[in-house]
């Protein structure tokens, strides 16, 4: 159902196994000529004089989460995209690539300039900065501080009960447990993204609040998703817990039991499944509430996943069966998908399993773009931050993502190097000979092993490599998705989402129409931009939004400052 303008033309390729010694081809023979690149440049320029600019009502919204997929990240695995069907990869395309809109967010915390997943959550998610590994609250609560984090003022609504209060029905799908950090910011409000059993909140004396787990089961936004689908059994208390869970309940509650009970007593239609067969088994369209918890803690990477009916669902499959329950919906949809396992990789240094992930994950938005109308639905593909991962040196064109480079050039040991490497991590491997630092010889070793871990210039703990600060892309189609046009706040994607569908702070006032300048208001006078000041536009409380709703007022007269000094700077 995708607009005809976006539908790319699939060409059939063999699919091979990228090896350290491989270098693969460009796919288009005349690169060299000057007509190849006027021809595909003339196209491109048509394809954005002709860009549509979808103005309707967002229906739906497919929030895509690449959890660490920062721009580097996201290059390398179009590189391998590319590879894994023979050519060089580079001059490739993921599916969002061709997305008609893009923004970069910058993803620092109030507290810290490299984001973890938590604060980047609660950014995007609710559209308020907070602090670093608290969850949907305000920057008034600081890490561990169970106390503030109770505090009305202090907590967060985030787009999924926008969803809600709209009447739609809601949903996540991730490879992570689905406690963890990114889903978490869905539902949860906390000071510390840890929190996920009730054994954490005893260790931390913060029991007075709720676990993660709890409130995903008990308390609104999270009892009312439509879908959660996962990994995470151990933190809800279900049976089949591993010889040392890390995050064991100590309560003896089983919260899977109690979900099962919360839906009966709604009169729901209910499924709960943990492998892949029953998963297959749901009636989809008859069903209310879907519950798929698929591993202890995370679900299997992809490359390590039983593909068999008694193993774990794969991603695209999750995120297909649950589009399938929440279009039963007659008011739309909110779901978010997240690929945490390309973070859960990468802070084991280990690209290989990152990029499969990564290069599953396009192929899961491509698969869900084929089920939903572009007209109504909103499209989002982003990351929560980046990742201390580098695309080094100067390696041949086609050379294998994953292989060595030899440099005679600029490297002075004479050693081969990976293209992928990485500034932080647990594959620190220097030594010191009295005269030079010196690095160890790659030469023969499976660099495209799945479990070959990069070498990293500082030392971390074992999955502990570093998060990069740098600005992600956001990649949007569908309606609003204009508005992502610049560099904005990680908060803006909430805004943008929220605005799109008319839910939220944009409730009641939101004028989708083509023909009205969408920062009007029928009852709000502009003020005189002559008037506006930088002193004078946060100096007057009244304007501020402490009633958790926009006023369009403000929008307008920063757009209006904005304009006016950009003439006379």
């Amino acid at each position: 159902m995708m607009s005809a303008w976006y539908m790319v033309m699939a060409v059939l390729v063999v699919t091979v196994t990228c090896t350290s010694a491989v270098v693969f081809p460009p796919p288009a023979a005349n690169e060299a000529d000057v007509s190849y690149w006027y021809n595909l440049m003339r196209q491109e320029l048509y394809e954005a004089m002709e860009r549509p600019k979808n103005t309707k009502k967002a229906k739906n919204i497919l929030f895509f989460l690449g959890d660490g997929m920062g721009v580097t990240v996201s290059t390398a695995g179009r590189i391998l995209k590319g590879q894994k069907h023979g050519v060089s990869g580079e001059e490739g395309f993921l599916v969002w690539d061709r997305f008609p809109n893009v923004g970069l967010l910058k993803t620092y915390n109030l507290d810290k300039q490299v984001s973890d997943s938590a604060a980047a959550g609660t950014a995007y998610l609710t559209g308020v900065k907070g602090n670093f590994e608290t969850i949907g609250v305000t920057g008034n609560v600081k890490l561990m501080d169970c106390s503030a984090s109770l505090l009305p003022e202090n907590r967060l609504d985030s787009i999924v009960k926008w969803a809600q209060d709209a009447g739609k029905a809601t949903g996540i799908v991730t490879t992570t447990q689905v406690t963890h950090a990114s889903p978490a910011a869905l539902y949860a409000k906390t000071a510390f993204r840890e929190w996920q059993c009730d054994t954490k909140m005893i260790a931390a004396n913060a029991t007075h609040c709720k676990d993660i787990a709890r409130q995903l089961v008990e308390d609104e936004p999270g009892r009312n998703l439509n879908v959660i689908m996962g990994g995470g059994r151990q933190e809800m208390g279900a049976p089949l817990l591993p010889a040392k869970p890390r995050c064991p309940r100590s309560d003896g509650r089983n919260l899977v039991e109690e979900w099962k009970q919360d839906k009966e007593d709604r009169d729901a239609t209910y499924a709960y499944v943990t492998n892949t067969r029953q998963l297959r088994d749901v009636d989809f369209k008859s069903t209310n509430y879907l519950m798929g918890l698929f591993g202890e803690r995370h679900t299997p990477h992809q490359v390590d996943r039983d593909d068999s009916l008694d193993g774990t669902p794969s991603l695209k499959e999750m995120v297909l069966s649950a589009i399938a329950v929440l279009q039963n919906s007659p008011e739309g949809f909110f779901l978010m998908v997240e690929s945490g396992a390309i973070d859960l990789a990468l802070h084991y240094s280990q690209p290989r399993r990152g990029l499969e992930e990564l290069v599953h994950f396009d192929e899961t938005v491509e698969a869900a773009l084929k089920t939903i109308d572009l007209d109504d639905t909103l499209v989002i593909v982003t990351a929560d931050h980046s990742h201390a991962m580098t695309l080094t040196g100067y390696p041949p064109r086609g050379n294998d993502i994953f292989g060595l480079v030899h440099d005679n050039v600029y490297v002075t040991d004479g050693l081969p190097y990976t293209t992928l490497m990485f500034t932080a991590g647990q594959g620190y491997n220097y030594t010191w000979d009295g005269q030079k630092v010196v690095r160890p010889n790659l030469t023969g070793v499976d660099t495209g092993h799945k479990d070959y871990v990069s070498l990293a210039a500082i030392p971390t703990e074992t999955g502990e490599e570093a998060h990069g600060g740098e600005d992600v892309a956001a990649f949007a189609i569908g309606p609003m998705s204009h508005l992502f046009h610049r560099t904005h706040e990680q908060t803006y994607v909430a805004h943008v989402m929220a605005l799109s569908a008319c839910i939220g702070p944009y409730a009641t006032n939101c004028v989708q129409s083509p023909e009205i300048d969408p920062l009007e208001s029928n009852t709000i006078t502009v003020s005189d931009p002559e008037e506006t000041t930088v002193d004078n536009l946060d100096s007057n409380p009244e304007e501020s939004t402490t009633d958790s709703h926009v006023h369009v007022k403000d929008l307008k007269r920063r757009a209006l400052h904005f304009k006016t000094s950009a003439t006379h700077s």
